[in-house]
């Protein structure tokens, strides 16, 4: 059961990550700079709130990382009121995601998926 907290926990924190990121780029600073700190709060206080071992959080952040390549774009399209699977070129990593197939990104995301949820299962359950 931890571990589905740790993994609602984790999409929580992406999710406030993603929304921060939008706002700031509609120019509603003061909420997004909020969430942002926010969402760097959950991060630095799951080793606490979960009572992890320095191995525990190595996983944990692994685990972060996986959900936020999985889903970090589809909540700031939302919040900027994008098309959901939109991929922008303004960054590296949208440009990137940008000149690859459609079907390849999806593939790249559902291998993503399948680590943000089985490093909790296997390696943060206790």
């Amino acid at each position: 059961m931890k571990a589905v907290w740790i993994i609602l926990y984790l999409m929580a924190a992406v999710a406030i990550g993603a929304v921060s990121d939008g706002l700031n780029d509609e120019g509603i600073k003061t909420i997004g700079h909020a969430l942002g700190a926010l969402e760097i709060a959950m991060l630095l206080s799951g080793a606490f709130v979960f009572k992890f071992t320095r191995q525990h959080f190595i996983a944990f952040m692994a685990a972060y990382i996986a959900w936020r390549i999985v889903g970090f774009d589809y909540a700031y399209n939302l919040t900027r009121g994008l098309p959901l699977l939109y991929l922008g070129n303004s960054n590296w990593w949208d440009s990137f995601f940008s000149k690859q197939l459609p079907s390849g990104v999806v593939f790249a995301r559902m291998i993503f998926l399948a680590l943000a949820i089985a490093v909790p299962i296997k390696h943060l359950k206790n």
